[in-house]
Parts: structure tokens; sequence; C-alpha cells
């Protein structure tokens, strides 16, 4: 049987151990962890899609075969590849619920990573293996992970790793740092309301002494906001805050000030990966005079 191929995702191991591009043989049962993540994650996606089916496929599993040939450079890479079947040929060109698993994965170690609400579609069975993921990272060591239909690199920590094992748990308690208007103010209870701009309302406390601060943001709730920093109570089955618990610094913004998010690339960076990955023999396939002929090259006509 001709088997074929094709990239899935790529696990980059990042540290000390790994800085002469060597694969330390402490860390493969991370490969296996994450196939198991993988493998749960596709499972879980297949019934939801097919909610009117009792069982999985015959065979479903044993068809989701990973495997990885050869490491790459830049600390080191492992590059996982899609085993596809002669007969299931198709898939060399199409999605299933593995590649969705795959990108899916990383969406909720980018919304871990950001404080933001876990992907609604993430299956709450699966947040509990991401305790196996990680084991053996070391003190200043990451997982990063790119799928193939992704630009930019997610990465696991062993603080990502602890984060997501509270959630799973149940609600839990972490820091907050969040901006909202303040819509409401108890002084006798000492407590306030905040909306921040998705439209996520969220009750909290503060002590006397910030008392000022919160009633000018609520006076002035159409020009100001606030920025909260504290400790806050977080809903384990989403990820979402539900609570400030408390305040440990305030500071006002002004809603004309520029909201930017710094993590994001520059446009110019995410164009160089894009073009990266397209081969040389593709970009020589191009013609030559497309802004002088570009109406035929567009629409067929000139």
């Amino acid at each position: 049987m001709d088997d074929k191929t094709r990239d899935l995702t790529t696990l980059r191991f990042e540290g000390p151990r790994f800085e002469d591009h060597g694969l330390d043989l402490d860390v493969l049962p991370e490969l296996i962890a994450y196939k198991a993540l993988l493998i749960e994650t596709a499972k879980s996606l297949w019934r939801a899609q097919n909610p009117d089916r009792e069982r999985l496929p015959k065979g479903f599993e044993a068809n989701l075969s990973i495997k990885f040939y050869a490491l790459t450079p830049g600390s080191t890479g492992v590059p996982l590849k899609r085993v596809i079947p002669e007969d299931r040929g198709n898939l060399l060109l199409l999605d299933d619920e593995l590649d969705q698993a795959a990108d899916l994965l990383e969406n909720t170690i980018e919304c871990a990573d950001a404080g933001r609400p876990l992907p609604a579609e993430l299956p709450k069975n699966v947040i509990p293996l991401f305790d196996e993921f990680g084991r053996t990272m070391r003190e200043k060591e990451a997982i990063g992970i790119r799928s193939a239909r992704r630009n930019v690199e997610v990465r696991f920590t062993q603080e990502l790793r602890d984060r997501l094992g509270r959630i799973a748990e149940g609600d839990y308690e972490d820091s907050v740092d969040v901006v909202g208007e303040v819509r409401a103010a108890d002084l006798d209870g000492f407590s306030f309301a905040l909306r921040e701009d998705d439209g996520n309302k969220t009750k909290g406390y503060f002590a006397p002494e910030q008392e000022t601060l919160f009633t000018e943001a609520l006076r002035d709730h159409a020009v100001r906001r606030l920025r909260v920093i504290g400790v806050g109570e977080f809903s384990g089955a989403t990820g979402r805050l539900k609570m400030i618990r408390r305040v440990t610094d305030l500071r006002p913004v002004n809603v004309d000030e520029v909201k930017y998010d710094a993590s994001v690339p520059p446009i110019w960076e995410t164009l160089n990966d894009i073009a990266a990955q397209v081969p040389e023999k593709a970009w020589d396939k191009l013609p030559r005079d497309g802004a002088r002929n570009c109406r035929r090259y567009l629409y067929g006509s000139e």
C-alpha cells in the first residue's frame, strides 16, 4: 500500500537542552501526550458534528496515524506528519477532525496565555489531558506549537500548564488585568460593576481608600475607563472572569487612547512568513507582466 503524508503540526522544543538541535529522550513522553490531546479532541469534535451517530466510525482512531521523520533546527523542531492511507487519498487535499483538533488546541493555548475565555467548542473532557503535556519541561523551557494552517506559533509553558490545571479542577483564582467602564459603585458594600469592551460585565470589590477613583470613573464613564489589576475568580468551565475579588492597582484610561495588542507581529512579518511557505518553483510560475496585463490574468480578457 502506497501511503502518503502531509504536514499536520510542528512541536519546537526550546531551552538549554535543545540548543544543539538534538532531542533529549526524556521529552519523548511529550509527543505521546500531545498525540493523546489531538486524538481525544478529534473524537469529541466528530461526535459534536455527528450528533445522530452513537459510535465513532470503525477504525476511526486507528486511521489517525501521526509520525515524524526528521528533526529541524531552531532549538529542536519535531515536524509531525499525517499519514494518509492510499484508500483515503482525498484527505491529502481536505481537512478533517484531526486538522481541526490541531488548530483548536493552539487556539486554546493562545486564549489561556492571553487570559481570555477558552474556545466554546473545546471539549471539556480534553482540558484535564493538558496535565500530562509539559511534565518533562524544566525551568526556562517551553514547547512552541504551530499547525500547518497557522502562521503564528503558540508557546506552551509550565505556567500555562498550571493555569489549565486550575481550570480543569473547577472555579479558580488567578491574577486579573482588565480595562472597562465602571457601570455601578456601591459605597456601602465597597463593590462595583465593570463592563469590558466585549460586553462582559463583572462585579468586583474595592478597598475604602480606592473609593474616589471608582466614583470619579463612574461619573465620567463616557470618557474614562479604569484599568483594574488584582485577583479574580474564573469559571473552570469556560475560563471567563466571574468576579474581581481584590483590587491591587487602579489606573485611569481615557477612551481615546490607542489600543493595540503588542503581542501581534507586524503585518510585514506575517506576510514574510506566508511568502516563506510558498515553494520557489511556484514563484517562478508567476507572470512577469502582471501589472501591465492584469485584466487578462484576473478576468481572462484584455
